[in-house]
């Protein structure tokens, strides 16, 4: 084996796709609010959500450092008046870091990763939702990305990111068929819920055209956002 092919087989930073078992079991391995011990889950909370995902990890020499799950997003519109909704926009589900301080500033470079070449992966995945989308824009695509941050955090990774918040809300209650959302025993419970809204839509036959910047210097400074003063537990934003 030549010392190039063998510096191929070992990427110093790499990213897979994996099962969502694995993603998960990392969540819980690195004590992400959503998926800490309770009374019914001692060894921590599954990841539950009934839709659609696709799991990741970046490694750093071949040693886990960060997890992110894509998913469908939870409810059927993200902002009528936007026109975001569940076959235009995919969800960032989960957004976390290794524990080890060599990690403590990778999310913001996992969120870029994860929203130019990630969320691209999406089409193709799910064919009932490419259908779909095709069905009410044209043809199969995204056009935007959303995320929730945890209550009692500002947010920051997603603002400096270019994401947009769009509102603030509480998790669901439970009763009936619907579970109590984790998120409701963080803090006061609010999540913020942040958009990024890509300059061209992705398709499956072409790559979004401008970067983030290039949309920037040509359009000027993003859209304000409101402020928050809650601080950020490090490392888990979403």
């Amino acid at each position: 084996m030549t010392s190039q092919l063998a510096l191929r087989m070992s990427p110093a930073v790499a990213f897979y796709q994996v099962d969502l078992q694995e993603a998960e079991k990392l969540l819980i391995e690195w004590r992400h609010p959503l998926h800490l011990p309770d009374d019914e889950h001692p060894e921590g909370r599954p990841y539950t959500r009934p839709f659609g995902s696709l799991a990741f990890v970046m490694e750093d020499r071949g040693r886990r450092a960060a997890a992110v799950v894509l998913a469908s997003t939870i409810n059927a519109n993200v902002c009528k008046a936007r026109g975001w909704h569940r076959y235009n926009t995919v969800d960032l589900a989960r957004i976390a870091r290794s524990p080890d301080r060599r990690d403590q500033h990778c999310l913001r470079v996992v969120l870029r990763i994860a929203r130019e070449y990630l969320v691209p992966l999406w089409l193709g995945t799910y064919p009932g939702w490419d259908a779909r989308s095709a069905e009410l824009c044209g043809q199969p695509q995204i056009v935007a990305l959303s995320s929730t941050s945890l209550p009692g955090t500002p947010g920051h990774m997603y603002r400096f990111d270019g994401f947009q918040r769009i509102r603030t809300s509480k998790g669901p209650k439970g009763g009936g068929r619907q579970n109590a959302s984790a998120a409701n025993e963080i803090a006061d419970g609010a999540r913020g819920l942040w958009v990024y809204a890509y300059p061209e839509p992705i398709s499956p036959d072409g790559d979004h055209c401008q970067s983030s910047s290039e949309q920037r210097h040509q359009d000027g400074t993003p859209e304000p956002v409101e402020n928050a003063d809650l601080i950020k537990p490090p490392g888990r934003d979403a």
